[in-house]
């Protein structure tokens, strides 16, 4: 598993700035619109499943979502339930093919609902990463 040239903690390290900047604070002004806390809520799942997998020595085929959740996958068994309210976001913004590019912008539902996965996404890859090496 963990060796010393694997870069999974700067991995984590950019999920948690990406998770922060993607998160509205209780009682202040909303500092970005809803595209923007996707992409950054996107880029967090990304950071955060990189870790896990490059924690494992592995690393995806690929960037979307599916693919990362198969990364995923790939390296250790993940509650359904939560891959499912991730992969239920993934058609808001395809942006990997040529043939089938759509983009969307994603309600506040949603927002709340993919930042909770992501936040549990968190908590998965730190006990993973984290907390196995010490």
């Amino acid at each position: 598993m963990y060796t010393n040239n694997l870069n999974w903690h700067k991995w984590l390290e950019h999920g948690d700035q990406y998770l922060k900047s993607g998160t509205a604070k209780a009682g202040s002004k909303i500092k970005f619109g809803a595209d923007i806390r996707y992409n950054l809520l996107s880029m967090a799942l990304e950071a955060y499943i990189m870790a896990i997998a490059d924690f494992h020595n592995s690393l995806p085929e690929n960037h979307t979502y599916t693919d990362l959740i198969y990364a995923l996958e790939s390296v250790m068994s993940m509650d359904q339930s939560l891959k499912q309210r991730i992969l239920k976001h993934e058609s808001i913004q395809s942006i990997c093919s040529v043939d089938k590019y759509t983009r969307s912008s994603p309600s506040e539902e949603v927002l709340v609902d993919l930042h909770a996965a992501i936040c549990e996404l968190s908590e998965l890859a730190h006990q993973v990463c984290v907390e196995a090496v010490f």
